[in-house]
């Protein structure tokens, strides 16, 4: 990292000389979770989930360089050329940023993230209260997060990972790529580790992590299928896997597990899965009333029912196990939940409905 360039005044913003320092200091003070720096486009931030602009000069392809040179040095910056991509975490003082860099049409891009330093608390989240219970009951198999980038799917699994650390006595993994919340041993031990820097891949980590006597696993992503895999493994002997995976509602969440490997082996891997299985949620973040943004949650807690429909892969034949009646939780029915407690507009219930999950 570069300090003095980090400081050094880069383009007008709102008719103020700008640095990268004061655009990272800027997203705590507009409340902003994210800030886009694009070449030949103005500065962008994310607040309350929609990308606003900001007057100003725009990031030219010397600007964007001068990002890169805040950010990576030397060795970093001939890696980050050859492999067109690039991810770490920047620390300031007590503020923590996930910094994605990334080629694109018009040239070098970043994606950062501001990370909360606090982890959230798990009953402040907003998660419907049986969901709660069956997350915090868990005691081994796995449990897959999953929803479209910037759901919540991380903070779900880190505010529940500090639940088990604050209540119970456990070792705790995390497989993370890179680090975002960092831990405080209470009532469990918690040992994070960093793809790329403290091991190789996932699916290495994981294997490390077998021999090691683990009670918790969190798996950053399911990416790959070494990754799922191991995941599948370490499930199978009893560990707690916690996990997220990019999908679109619960069917396409189970779809990409199986669907990731050749065909020969989808047979195997849908017994595999449908045994460890122990839920399976879907959120989308949605804006509330008050300006902030709550969860429409999805679940799926697999019963013997649910697990032979896994295993016999017409995933369709789960619909009628979606519904609270079943013990289950639908997209709608928490869309509906949200709307009679206030906390979302009728335009949001409106626009949801009409952009409902498959499954939902």
């Amino acid at each position: 990292m570069s300090e003095a360039l980090l400081a050094k005044p880069m383009l007008v913003l709102r008719q103020r000389q700008t640095s990268v320092k004061d655009l990272l200091l800027g997203m705590t003070a507009l409340g902003a979770s994210d800030l886009f720096l694009k070449t030949g486009s103005p500065v962008r931030f994310k607040i309350s989930g929609k990308v606003v602009s900001f007057e100003g000069d725009v990031l030219t392809r010397e600007r964007m360089e001068h990002v890169l040179g805040c950010f990576m040095l030397g060795e970093e910056r001939l890696q980050f050329r050859a492999e067109k991509v690039a991810d770490l975490v920047y620390a300031s003082g007590s503020a923590r940023y996930r910094v994605h860099f990334a080629h694109g049409h018009t040239g070098p891009y970043a994606a950062i993230r501001l990370i909360e330093q606090d982890i959230p608390e798990f009953a402040g989240l907003g998660l419907p209260a049986n969901v709660q219970h069956n997350l915090l009951s868990q005691r081994g198999g796995l449990v897959v997060v999953c929803g479209a980038t910037d759901a919540g799917k991380t903070v779900t699994c880190t505010s529940l990972l500090n639940e088990f650390n604050q209540k119970r006595q456990l070792a705790i993994l995390t497989l993370e790529d890179p680090i975002e919340y960092v831990f405080e041993d209470q009532s469990s031990m918690v040992l994070q580790r960093e793809i790329g820097l403290h091991t190789d891949s996932f699916a290495t980590g994981i294997k490390a992590a077998l021999r090691e006597n683990l009670d918790v696993i969190f798996v950053g992503e399911m990416r790959g299928l070494d990754t799922i895999e191991e995941v599948l493994r370490a499930s199978e002997m009893g560990h707690l896997v916690i996990s997220t995976l990019h999908a679109d509602d619960v069917f396409a969440c189970i779809n990409r597990v199986v669907g990731s490997f050749p065909p020969v082996e989808q047979s195997r891997i849908r017994q595999s899965f449908a045994s460890v299985l122990q839920g399976v949620l879907f959120q989308r973040l949605l804006p509330t009333v008050d300006g902030g943004r709550a969860p429409c949650i999805e679940a799926l807690w697999p019963n013997t029912a649910v697990r032979s429909i896994i295993r016999g892969g017409d995933i369709t034949k789960l619909g009628s196990y979606l519904g609270k009646n079943a013990g289950n939780q639908s997209f709608r029915e928490s869309l509906q939940d949200l709307l009679q407690a206030g906390r979302i507009s009728r335009e949001v219930f409106t626009e949801q409905m009409a952009n409902l999950p498959v499954s939902g």
